[in-house]
């Protein structure tokens, strides 16, 4: 697992903190790793392993985590090696830094629900879609990025979706 963020389009610095060096099950707190950018940005990067049904000889998921610097971006990530078993889970979650560093309640049980929520979301936003013609998962994809681009208080598109197609194949910008 490899996470490496780029603040600001790629133009800001940031530091890169590993707080809990190893992460697992046995009563760890959630908070591993902060993102903290010049222009403002606090980030943090949460763990949440689920060790599944402990069979004899399966030892729990471990996350280590170690800062590694990349020529090209501005700041460090992290990179972890991870070895999971047959029902075993682990769950990375990117969310603003919170002030005592610790997200409570992260469960694999609450997790799931906020996905499930989401998908569900997402299927009934696109059905209301009447398009049923040849291209219709292109079309739908296309319909859901623009939403995602799109800035809710006064519904404008916040950023050219099609900013670095190039105008000709295998041409330029």
């Amino acid at each position: 697992m490899e996470i490496f963020p780029a603040f600001g389009y790629a133009k800001d610095p940031h530091i890169t903190e590993i707080l809990q060096e190893v992460n697992n099950a046995a009563g760890s707190q959630s908070k591993t790793v902060t993102f903290h950018s010049r222009g403002g940005t606090k980030l943090q990067l949460d763990v949440n392993i689920d060790k599944g049904d402990e069979a004899p000889g399966v030892t729990c998921p471990t996350v280590a985590f170690e800062k590694v610097k990349r020529n090209g971006l501005l700041g460090e990530g992290v990179v972890a090696n991870i070895t999971v078993h047959e029902g075993q889970a682990i769950s990375f979650i990117i969310r603003n830094d919170m002030t005592n560093h610790i997200t409570e309640n992260i469960t694999t049980m609450v997790l799931d629900t906020q996905q499930h929520d989401t998908q569900s979301y997402w299927y009934n936003w696109i059905s209301k879609s009447r398009y049923r013609g040849r291209w219709r998962e292109v079309v739908a994809r296309s319909l859901m990025i623009l939403k995602l681009l799109t800035y809710e208080p006064t519904g404008a598109i916040i950023a050219a979706p099609t900013f670095s197609i190039p105008e000709d194949i295998g041409g330029v910008r």
